[in-house]
């Protein structure tokens, strides 16, 4: 079994309200092998981080190795959590939100995930935007713009217009945000308009201004909320390290 490909897995899995890797926000306290059986041990933020956020990360994190040939079981430990019994047990018999909390699943959890998949739709959208606006990219030239006229080779992307290619960027910009489009059910075709909302219709020249204001509200609120987790995070992570418990790859 390839750790790199297990490690690349669980780099897919998202926190849902960041929209950041468990793995770069620093989550993922084990990986562990034993035979077919693969042991994962989470750590969030803070003990009373969201139940319903906290089970999202554990079974993608489940979903993630699930089919990784070689795999018949995956355990997922979530430690120093309220609810890490009830959740580690539960994802790992691969059991649903609404079995294990009957009395707080108020909202349908396929329909939280998609609330966040658009919420980090937005944040791509902006970081795109604000790449090829430095890049010199013109706002006509934007909302003229196709999906197709994206071009990405290696690590860097460029905007191909009539008469010009606005770039170069990072062509992970790009990719995170084609990823999510995907995601969402929206149009990935070469010919389909390269700004999109949420609900699939083209952002035109004479509301981008306004669609660019919406979008960093949206942005700054969902930067603030991962400030203030990663600084929870390093507050806990400074208690483990001085109790000798690092991260262990």
């Amino acid at each position: 079994m390839d750790r790199a490909v297990l490690w690349e897995r669980l780099d897919s899995v998202l926190d849902p309200e960041l929209d950041e890797s468990i793995v770069r926000l620093g989550f993922v306290h084990a990986l562990e092998e034993t035979g077919d059986t693969v042991r994962v041990v989470l750590r969030l933020p803070t003990y009373w981080c969201s139940p319903n956020f906290a089970y999202l990360m554990a079974d993608g994190v489940r979903r993630a190795l699930a089919d990784v040939p070689g795999i018949r079981c995956v355990r997922v430990e979530l430690e120093d959590h309220f609810a890490s019994e009830v959740i580690s047990s539960g994802v790992t018999a691969g059991r649903s939100f609404c079995d294990l909390f009957p009395d707080e699943a108020h909202e349908d959890l396929d329909e939280l995930r998609h609330r966040f998949l658009v919420k980090g739709y937005l944040s791509r959208l902006l970081v795109l935007v604000q790449a090829l606006r430095q890049a010199g990219a013109l706002v006509v030239e934007l909302t003229a713009a196709t999906l197709g006229a994206l071009e990405m080779c290696g690590d860097i992307a460029w905007l191909r217009t009539t008469d010009a290619r606005r770039g170069p960027f990072r062509a992970r910009i790009a990719a995170r945000y084609v990823a999510r489009r995907t995601e969402l059910g929206l149009p990935v075709d070469d010919g389909s308009p390269l700004l999109l909302r949420p609900d699939g219709e083209p952002i035109g020249a004479e509301e981008f201004e306004e669609e660019l204001r919406r979008l960093r509200a949206t942005v700054v609120n969902l930067r603030a909320s991962t400030a203030l987790c990663e600084a929870l995070l390093s507050s806990r992570q400074r208690w483990w390290h001085g109790a000798g418990q690092e991260v262990r790859r």
